[in-house]
């Protein structure tokens, strides 16, 4: 058994992939359908935006999480990312021009920057000892089920029922996966709590060891 924080981590993560599996192979022709003057280009130019918001806000944000407050502010990171994230879809929804598209993926891709590092920094601060690999395998299989999954329930429900109710669906799903994490505050401790359980050394040398690198979607 693994313990309370990375089983609520990996689930958490389950579903966000899920949701976005969505939405994934069909994007371009949702933006083709949706966006007026859409070309490849523009589907090209949107990724670029993310790609660009990534890029410049990681680091920054990466450097102030390890130093301050312990767990607790990554907690906070990954609850507000995730919360961002989870209301992308739905603006999704009123894009009708490019500029529109390329907003909100800047957005997406700040958001992302807020969660992907807080999430991984909890997620090693808690691996259980000697059982770093297994625990990490969790969360890739975590990852290709799910994103195997939703993508071809995402393109029947889409060819069914229309992109909107896509976009929908990925929002609620995202929302609960954001849900699934707030319960582990008591576990995200403060710098303070941190040296008073004489924890601190050993989160230090913890997130001194190489992270495994994640797929793009997942944390």
């Amino acid at each position: 058994m693994v313990n309370r924080v990375i089983r609520t981590l990996v689930t958490s993560d389950f579903i966000l992939n899920f949701a976005f599996g969505l939405l994934a192979p069909i994007f371009a022709v949702f933006v083709l359908k949706n966006v007026e003057g859409s070309t490849l280009r523009v589907i090209g130019t949107s990724a670029t935006f993310y790609w660009l918001a990534r890029v410049v806000s990681t680091v920054p944000l990466s450097k102030l999480m390890e130093k301050t407050d312990g767990e607790r502010d990554e907690y906070y990171f990954v609850i507000a990312g995730s919360f961002i994230i989870s209301t992308i879809p739905l603006f999704f929804l009123l894009i009708s021009e490019a500029w529109h598209l390329y907003l909100i993926q800047f957005i997406h891709g700040l958001a992302n920057s807020m969660t992907v590092p807080s999430w991984r920094i909890l997620f090693t601060d808690h691996l259980d000892r000697g059982r770093t690999g297994y625990e990490w395998s969790l969360e890739d299989i975590a990852i290709g089920t799910s994103t195997a999954a939703s993508a071809y329930v995402g393109s029947v429900i889409a060819e069914k029922f229309g992109f909107e109710i896509v976009l929908i669906l990925l929002s609620i799903l995202s929302f609960i996966a954001t849900m699934f994490l707030i319960p582990l505050k008591p576990y995200a401790l403060t710098l303070k709590q941190l040296k008073r359980e004489q924890r601190l050394q050993i989160i230090k040398q913890k997130r001194a060891d190489t992270v495994p690198i994640k797929t793009e979607e997942s944390h």
